[in-house]
């Protein structure tokens, strides 16, 4: 059940970006030789028109085949023939997508089951909020002078504090009564979660429609902004590749958000799924707009290149540096796989 669960997760997310990049192809007259779901051995498709529609064994990614993608090819429906600036919103539209499908779960969640505002709803005693001064009902407007609009940032600026800092305290601002108030306070460790908390909770809110959609924007820009900043983290070496989650860790995590959500209630279940999946496309978007070869962002470079220089890059070069590329990321999917095996026969270690 959590694989089939995972699996549909996963697949609505490729299939939105994959998604992404067809439309485009479609409205720009470009011919697309294959829609894939996955890579691998082809397990079914379907002929379309013009366009073969795959499902592929591994369901780590999908694709979108335009003809001339790779190659000049002397056809006048090939991706090479099309103007540069229509290839350059076909590469974005696919991040694009995952974006909006962001934005539209957690629109849905914040117009029909509420979403956490920046007001504090609890405060637990005897943690270090309480016995810093907040109180229930004090507004979060900054963290570290970092200005706060949704709870979603408040939770990921606190796990990456305490990622970055053993022993440093969060500058919290508050807005309490129409005056703001500063506080400092220590994160502490939770042997129950195994992790530091300071001992606030949120204060759940359902408005209206317009509410949802600044909560959908604001919320999906903070996942945004906080998925750029831990790139960068592992990037420059502040937090370990081996924390990187991979399909079989995706697999994993979902399934137990289900199940836990599930004990509780449906709802709760498919909230959890629905969390998740968001926090997953936001993922896949900033991933692909990376500048690495065979990603999204590598090829906006190359079409960028070519509405400065006013001429393609060789396209034969290009190719090997995908293919490079390419081979490369499946050495690392290789790596994270293993890692997530790993975690879960030797947790802790």
């Amino acid at each position: 059940m959590n694989l089939i669960l995972a699996l549909i997760v996963l697949t609505i997310v490729i299939l939105v970006h994959e998604f992404g990049h067809f439309i485009v192809c479609k409205l720009s007259g470009v011919l697309v030789e294959e829609f894939a779901i996955g890579f691998g051995p082809k397990l079914f498709s379907i002929k379309g028109k013009e366009t073969e529609y795959s499902v592929r064994a591994f369901l780590i990614g999908g694709y979108v085949k335009p003809l001339g993608e790779d190659k000049d090819i002397d056809h006048p429906r090939a991706l090479n023939n099309a103007k540069v600036y229509k290839r350059i919103l076909m590469v974005l539209m696919g991040p694009v997508m995952n974006f909006i499908l962001a934005i539209i779960i957690m629109m849905g969640i914040g117009y029909f089951i509420g979403f956490g505002t920046n007001t504090i709803g609890r405060v637990e005693p005897n943690m270090p909020a309480y016995e810093a001064g907040i109180r229930s009902g004090d507004r979060i407007v900054a963290l570290d002078k970092n200005r706060v609009y949704v709870w979603d940032q408040v939770s990921f600026y606190l796990a990456v504090h305490n990622m970055l800092y053993k022993d440093r305290e969060v500058e919290i601002k508050v807005l309490r009564d129409g005056k703001q108030y500063i506080f400092r306070v220590m994160p502490k460790y939770d042997p129950n979660t195994k992790t530091k908390r300071i001992g606030i909770a949120s204060k759940i809110s359902r408005k209206n429609f317009f509410d949802s959609i600044y909560y959908g924007v604001f919320g999906t820009y903070a996942e945004i902004k906080g998925t750029i900043y831990s790139v960068v983290l592992m990037i420059t070496g502040r937090v370990s590749a081996s924390e990187i989650m991979g399909p079989v860790g995706m697999v994993k995590t979902i399934g137990e958000a289900a199940n836990v959500g599930f004990k509780q209630s449906v709802l709760s279940g498919l909230l959890n799924i629905l969390w998740l999946m968001q926090l997953i496309s936001v993922n896949l978007g900033v991933i692909n707009l990376i500048p690495f070869p065979a990603l999204d962002g590598s090829r906006l470079v190359f079409y960028l290149y070519e509405a400065v220089a006013r001429k393609p890059f060789n396209r034969e070069k290009e190719a090997l540096i995908h293919t490079i590329g390419f081979v490369l990321l499946l050495f690392l999917l290789i790596i994270v796989t293993f890692n997530d095996i790993k975690n879960i026969i030797m947790p802790g270690r």
